[in-house]
Parts: structure tokens; C-alpha cells; sequence
């Protein structure tokens, strides 16, 4: 806790946290909640949108993401109006709404990370950084716009010739402008050339035989993998303006999310859902959510 007390960080979510409460108390002459009401109309509005856009119905973990979006919205809205963020300029909601997560984003970026931060970060969060696998592999291809069922055809000559030299194997294949031997290439090298499936597809075979068939855009292949370089964790300074990005990007999430549950507990959230057309423990997940 000594710890917690001493960071840059939480001394800031402290600050910006106090400066929204204390804008609260100076400008609510109330001591009574403000109360945002969800019916059955908001909920079926945002079902709409969301068919309109994705061509389908939204599901249950979806409609509760887009109800909290909603209701966050809302809270961002009605304390941007009481602070006169609207002042002489004619926007939407969601605008006014921004306008008070643009306040969090400022309190964040008064934060400068240290090195120790950022190494702290970068141990927690290591696999965002690793490098893909490298693949060093013969391939011979099956396209489908050149045999009648080119996975068959594979399986056929891999049933065949599962000990065949690189030399003897090469004649097999479909002639495409690609190589037959890759040396010491990445997997996103490997995704942008063949699609994504193929690299996909790479990491199931067993190495040093012949073994597929390996999907990619291309049709099937039959591969030789001869070496496999497994992920590596690239030095702390080749990727510290990633880094920094990560951080200072997680961190504004960070800082909206403390400032956001606490002007929440300023309000009162209505869940007045009385069509049968929701499931009822739906709306009682909704109820208990949103005013916990």
C-alpha cells in the first residue's frame, strides 16, 4: 500500500478523480442522485443500430457492452452540460460525451513514464512484443486452379512418397511465383506472401519430414520444415517508442475508467424494462450491473 502511495500515477487518478468531484459539489445544489433511465425503447434502439450495422442480432454479452456504453455516455453527457462543455457549440451527445473523456486523456498525458514503468510494463505484457517464429522449409504447392481436387492430389503424393529427396519432391508440385525454399523467414513474412492460413497451418506439422497438406491462398501444400526458430524477446530500447505508446494508451484507459465509476456513483441507473420480448434475468443482470 506504502508502494501505491508513492506512485506518479496513482497520485494523478487521485487529482483528476478530486477535481471532478469537487466541479460536482460546487455546481449540484442537491444531494439526491440524478437518475438515467434505460426502457425498452433505448434498448430496442440500440439493438437496431447494431442490426444495421453488422446484419445481425447483437448476443447477450453484446446488448449488455452496448447498454454500458450507453449508460457511459449518458453519465459523460450530463456532467459535460453541468461544466458547460457545450457552451456555444452545437454537438451531439456523443461529442459532449468525448469532450469529458478528453479531460481524462489530458490528466494522462501530464504523466511521464519512467524507464522503470516502462520496463515494469514490457515484463507484464511480453507477448505483445515477441517476434513471430521464423521457418526455414521446402514447399511444393497443390493448386486447386490446376488439378481437379488438389487436396486429394497432396495426400495422395505424401501417402506415396512421405521419404522423398528435396529434388525428387520439387517435380510434384504446381509452378507458381513463389519459392520452393525459404530460409530463415518470419511468420508474417510467411502470412503476407501465402495468407495468414498458411503460417496458421505451419505450427501443426511436425518438423523434418514431409508433412500436410498446409492450406494457404494459394491451394495445399506439402512441406519440409528444417528448422524452426522459436519466438524471441526483442531488447527493451529497439521497441520503447512502442512501449511508450502501449502504456500511455492503457493508461488513459485507465484514468477514464476511474473517473467514469466515480461520477457513476453519482447516479441513479432505472432499468424500466417491462416487455416480456427480453429475457427477465436479462433484466435483472442489467438491474444489478448498473447499480452496484
Amino acid at each position: 500500500m506504502k508502494k501505491l502511495l508513492k506512485e506518479p500515477f496513482f497520485h494523478f487518478i487521485l487529482i483528476g478523480i478530486a477535481l471532478f468531484i469537487l466541479y460536482g459539489m460546487v455546481n449540484d445544489k442537491s444531494s439526491s442522485k440524478d437518475t438515467i433511465i434505460i426502457n425498452d425503447f433505448d434498448v430496442s434502439t440500440l439493438i437496431s443500430k447494431w442490426e444495421m450495422q453488422w446484419k445481425r442480432a447483437p448476443t447477450e454479452k453484446e446488448l449488455q457492452n452496448l447498454i454500458n456504453l450507453n449508460i457511459k455516455q449518458e453519465i459523460f453527457y450530463q456532467e459535460a452540460l453541468k461544466m458547460n462543455l457545450d457552451h456555444n457549440d452545437e454537438i451531439i451527445k456523443r461529442r459532449l460525451s468525448q469532450k469529458m473523456q478528453f479531460l481524462s486523456n489530458d490528466i494522462a498525458a501530464m504523466i511521464e513514464p519512467s524507464d522503470e514503468n516502462l520496463k515494469a510494463y514490457y515484463k507484464e505484457h511480453a507477448e505483445k512484443y515477441l517476434t513471430p517464429p521464423s521457418y526455414t522449409l521446402y514447399q511444393i504447392t497443390f493448386s486447386p486452379d490446376q488439378r481437379k481436387d488438389n487436396y486429394k492430389d497432396a495426400l495422395e503424393i505424401l501417402k506415396q512418397f512421405p521419404y522423398a529427396t528435396f529434388e525428387e519432391m520439387k517435380d510434384w508440385g504446381d509452378t507458381l511465383p513463389f519459392n520452393y525454399y525459404f530460409e530463415d523467414v518470419n511468420a508474417n513474412e510467411l502470412g503476407l506472401l501465402l495468407g495468414s492460413k498458411f503460417p496458421e497451418g505451419l505450427k501443426k506439422v511436425a518438423i523434418k519430414q514431409w508433412a500436410g497438406p498446409v492450406q494457404s491462398g494459394f491451394g495445399y501444400h506439402l512441406v519440409y520444415i528444417t528448422q524452426i526458430k522459436a519466438p524471441a524477446l526483442p531488447d527493451f530500447n529497439s521497441v520503447k517508442k512502442n512501449i511508450i505508446r502501449d502504456y500511455e494508451y492503457d493508461k488513459q484507459q485507465e484514468i477514464d475508467e476511474s473517473i467514469y465509476h466515480e461520477l457513476k456513483k453519482k447516479y441513479e441507473i432505472d432499468i424500466d424494462i417491462k416487455s416480456k420480448d427480453f429475457d427477465p434475468k436479462f433484466v435483472e443482470y442489467l438491474e444489478t450491473e448498473f447499480n452496484k
